[in-house]
């Protein structure tokens, strides 16, 4: 069946989003190190690299012929955005026209002269009026000359594969161990996210991110990987993978290490299913106690248990207890503050806990710090997002897992 007039439209308005993300994924690959972007401010995209700001318009019209009207209206934004900022003639700004067009790029005569410019960009007929913006606005001509030294425009853009193509490549530049495979099917599919979730951001101050915070949120390949993983494979063959990846030790007992488990039970607390999951944690992550097990070979396993209320982490550990668990979380008595300290300590034989619980997402950091003498590893089975890595040392190591279910651990377990 052949496509219609309207399917190619949406075809090719959704081509120039795309587009416009993959242009803003390379400004900010190309960005000094402290270099940030804001998607859809006073433009499409907002860069600021240091001393100057950089402001793009970006089209992509691929079965279209050039013409000044195709950008006329952007140019007439940016010279009113130049005049609201007091028509500066410091560089401290620039703007920048980007696009691609099927052809006629001969009528656009750079460098642009005043004359050009009034007549082809900056007048329109508007009810059969003639308007003239730049006299509307009161700009002098040394104002104006300063706005077009200020402005660039290409409308020789690259096309949309060839643009792609560049951003795999600084992809694969700017991420360690990153191979242009790599870029294609892992992580360029996360900067399309990370740029897409800022661009619906009603929050202007929420749609800026630094070059480091965008290279930090897509660099998560493992992410990537369990998803596909989960999808394709199957639940079961997933938990047995996860298991094989983090938690097989050959014929060897589990060695020694601090293991913290954060799990995202949201919407999906239920008293007597966490209470097993709980138990079969403590069981399997815990050194097994023997007449003569030194103090130095002992440990058991961290929980921080996200989206549960108060009421219900009460609930949770009343029915431990009820069950003969013996566990720790910090509190030294009632009416206490939170001891990272006491958290930390080793399980002894007279006080063979199995379980420790981490109260809250602040509380994680201070129990991490005050963990010594042994391998810190941090689990992270999460819903929506990972871990804020705010919320851990830098030198921690974290394993992302996406999960859509809270118990995936307990089938990791049981794989």
């Amino acid at each position: 069946m052949p496509r219609t007039l309207t399917d190619r439209s949406a075809t090719a308005t959704i081509k120039g989003y795309f587009y416009q993300f993959d242009q803003t994924i390379l400004r900010l690959l190309e960005a000094t190190e402290h270099g940030s972007v804001t998607v859809e401010g006073v433009e499409d995209i907002d860069l600021d690299d240091g001393d100057e700001s950089v402001f793009v318009q970006c089209k992509y019209y691929e079965g279209t012929e050039y013409n000044h009207s195709v950008i006329k209206d952007a140019v007439i934004h940016m010279l009113r955005h130049f005049h609201a900022a007091g028509c500066p003639s410091e560089r401290a700004f620039r703007y920048r026209l980007y696009g691609h067009y099927r052809g006629g790029q001969y009528k656009l005569k750079l460098p642009l002269t005043d004359e050009f410019l009034k007549e082809n960009f900056l007048t329109y007929t508007k009810e059969k009026q003639v308007h003239k913006v730049h006299e509307e606005l009161k700009i002098a001509d040394a104002q104006l000359a300063d706005f077009r030294g200020l402005l660039d425009i290409d409308v020789n853009a690259l096309s949309y594969a060839d643009q792609q193509a560049k951003v795999f490549k600084l992809l694969a530049s700017e991420l360690p161990e990153c191979t242009l495979d790599d870029a294609l099917i892992f992580f360029y599919p996360l900067a399309i996210n990370v740029i897409q979730g800022l661009a619906i951001d009603a929050d202007k101050v929420k749609r800026r991110i630094t070059k480091d915070q965008f290279l930090n949120a897509i660099n998560r390949k493992d992410v990537v990987f369990n998803v596909w993983l989960r999808e394709h494979l199957g639940r079961e063959y997933f938990a047995r993978m996860i298991r094989r990846k983090y938690f097989y030790f050959g014929r060897t007992k589990m060695p020694k290490a601090t293991r913290f488990f954060v799990i995202d039970m949201t919407n999906e607390y239920e008293m007597g299913h966490a209470t097993r999951m709980l138990v079969r944690i403590g069981q399997f992550f815990s050194h097994k106690e023997l007449q003569r097990t030194p103090a130095e070979d002992r440990f058991c396993p961290y929980v921080l248990l996200r989206g549960v209320t108060a009421d219900q982490l009460i609930e949770l550990k009343t029915s431990l207890w009820a069950q003969g668990v013996i566990f720790n979380d910090g509190y030294p008595f009632q009416g206490a503050e939170f001891s990272p300290t006491m958290l930390a300590t080793d399980p002894t034989k007279e006080k063979l806990w199995t379980i420790k619980f981490v109260p809250s997402d602040q509380q994680l950091a201070p129990t991490i710090a005050a963990c010594t003498r042994s391998v810190i590893e941090v689990y992270d089975f999460y819903k929506d997002s990972p871990l804020d890595g705010t919320l851990v040392p830098k030198a921690c190591r974290v394993h992302s897992i996406k999960s859509n279910s809270a118990y995936l651990l307990q089938e990791v377990i049981l794989a």
